[in-house]
């Protein structure tokens, strides 16, 4: 399986770039996510987290401090991400877009990117996304994501592939 990592230039640690004035911008997507509810539903129904977040992502929240508030800035992350380049729920499976973070030092320590597997990466690629740029933020009551979807070309981050 295919999988191709957005956001990161040179691998882990290495820096974010913005996107430069000649920018083409495929599309925007916001999504805010209500915690507390969120929280409720991964209370009630544990099989959502397995249905939406990779492992490696499950693994991340279950050492924060607050998980629900983590996986609900995925969530939104995720849900942006779709929104961005114009498809919505059922295009592909929640668990081929992953949000993980940079390493490193500088300034861009802990940025969030987008690895996108199998049927995500095909999508993207066929709405004209070749990079995306991704904000999430969240408070004890409201996860919120900013995504913008960029094409072929321009002078952002470029992707970055592998087999998995």
């Amino acid at each position: 399986m295919s999988e191709t990592a957005f956001g990161v230039e040179g691998g882990a640690g290495a820096g974010v770039l913005a996107a430069g004035s000649d920018a083409r911008i495929v599309g925007v997507g916001v999504d805010a996510v209500d915690v507390e509810r969120f929280a409720g539903l991964l209370e009630r129904r544990p099989a959502v987290a397995v249905r939406m977040f990779t492992p490696g992502e499950r693994a991340v929240a279950a050492d924060a401090a607050n998980r629900a508030e983590m996986l609900a800035a995925r969530f939104a992350a995720k849900e942006a991400l779709m929104k961005s380049i114009g498809v919505g729920i059922g295009a592909f499976s929640f668990c081929d877009v992953e949000v993980q973070r940079t390493t490193g030092t500088d300034s861009t320590r802990n940025a969030p990117y987008f690895v996108l597997h199998g049927q995500a990466a095909e999508v993207a690629s066929a709405r004209g996304a070749a990079g995306f740029h991704l904000s999430m933020s969240h408070t004890d009551d409201l996860a919120l994501a900013f995504v913008v979807a960029v094409a072929p070309g321009v002078a952002s981050a470029p992707a970055r592939s592998g087999e998995s």
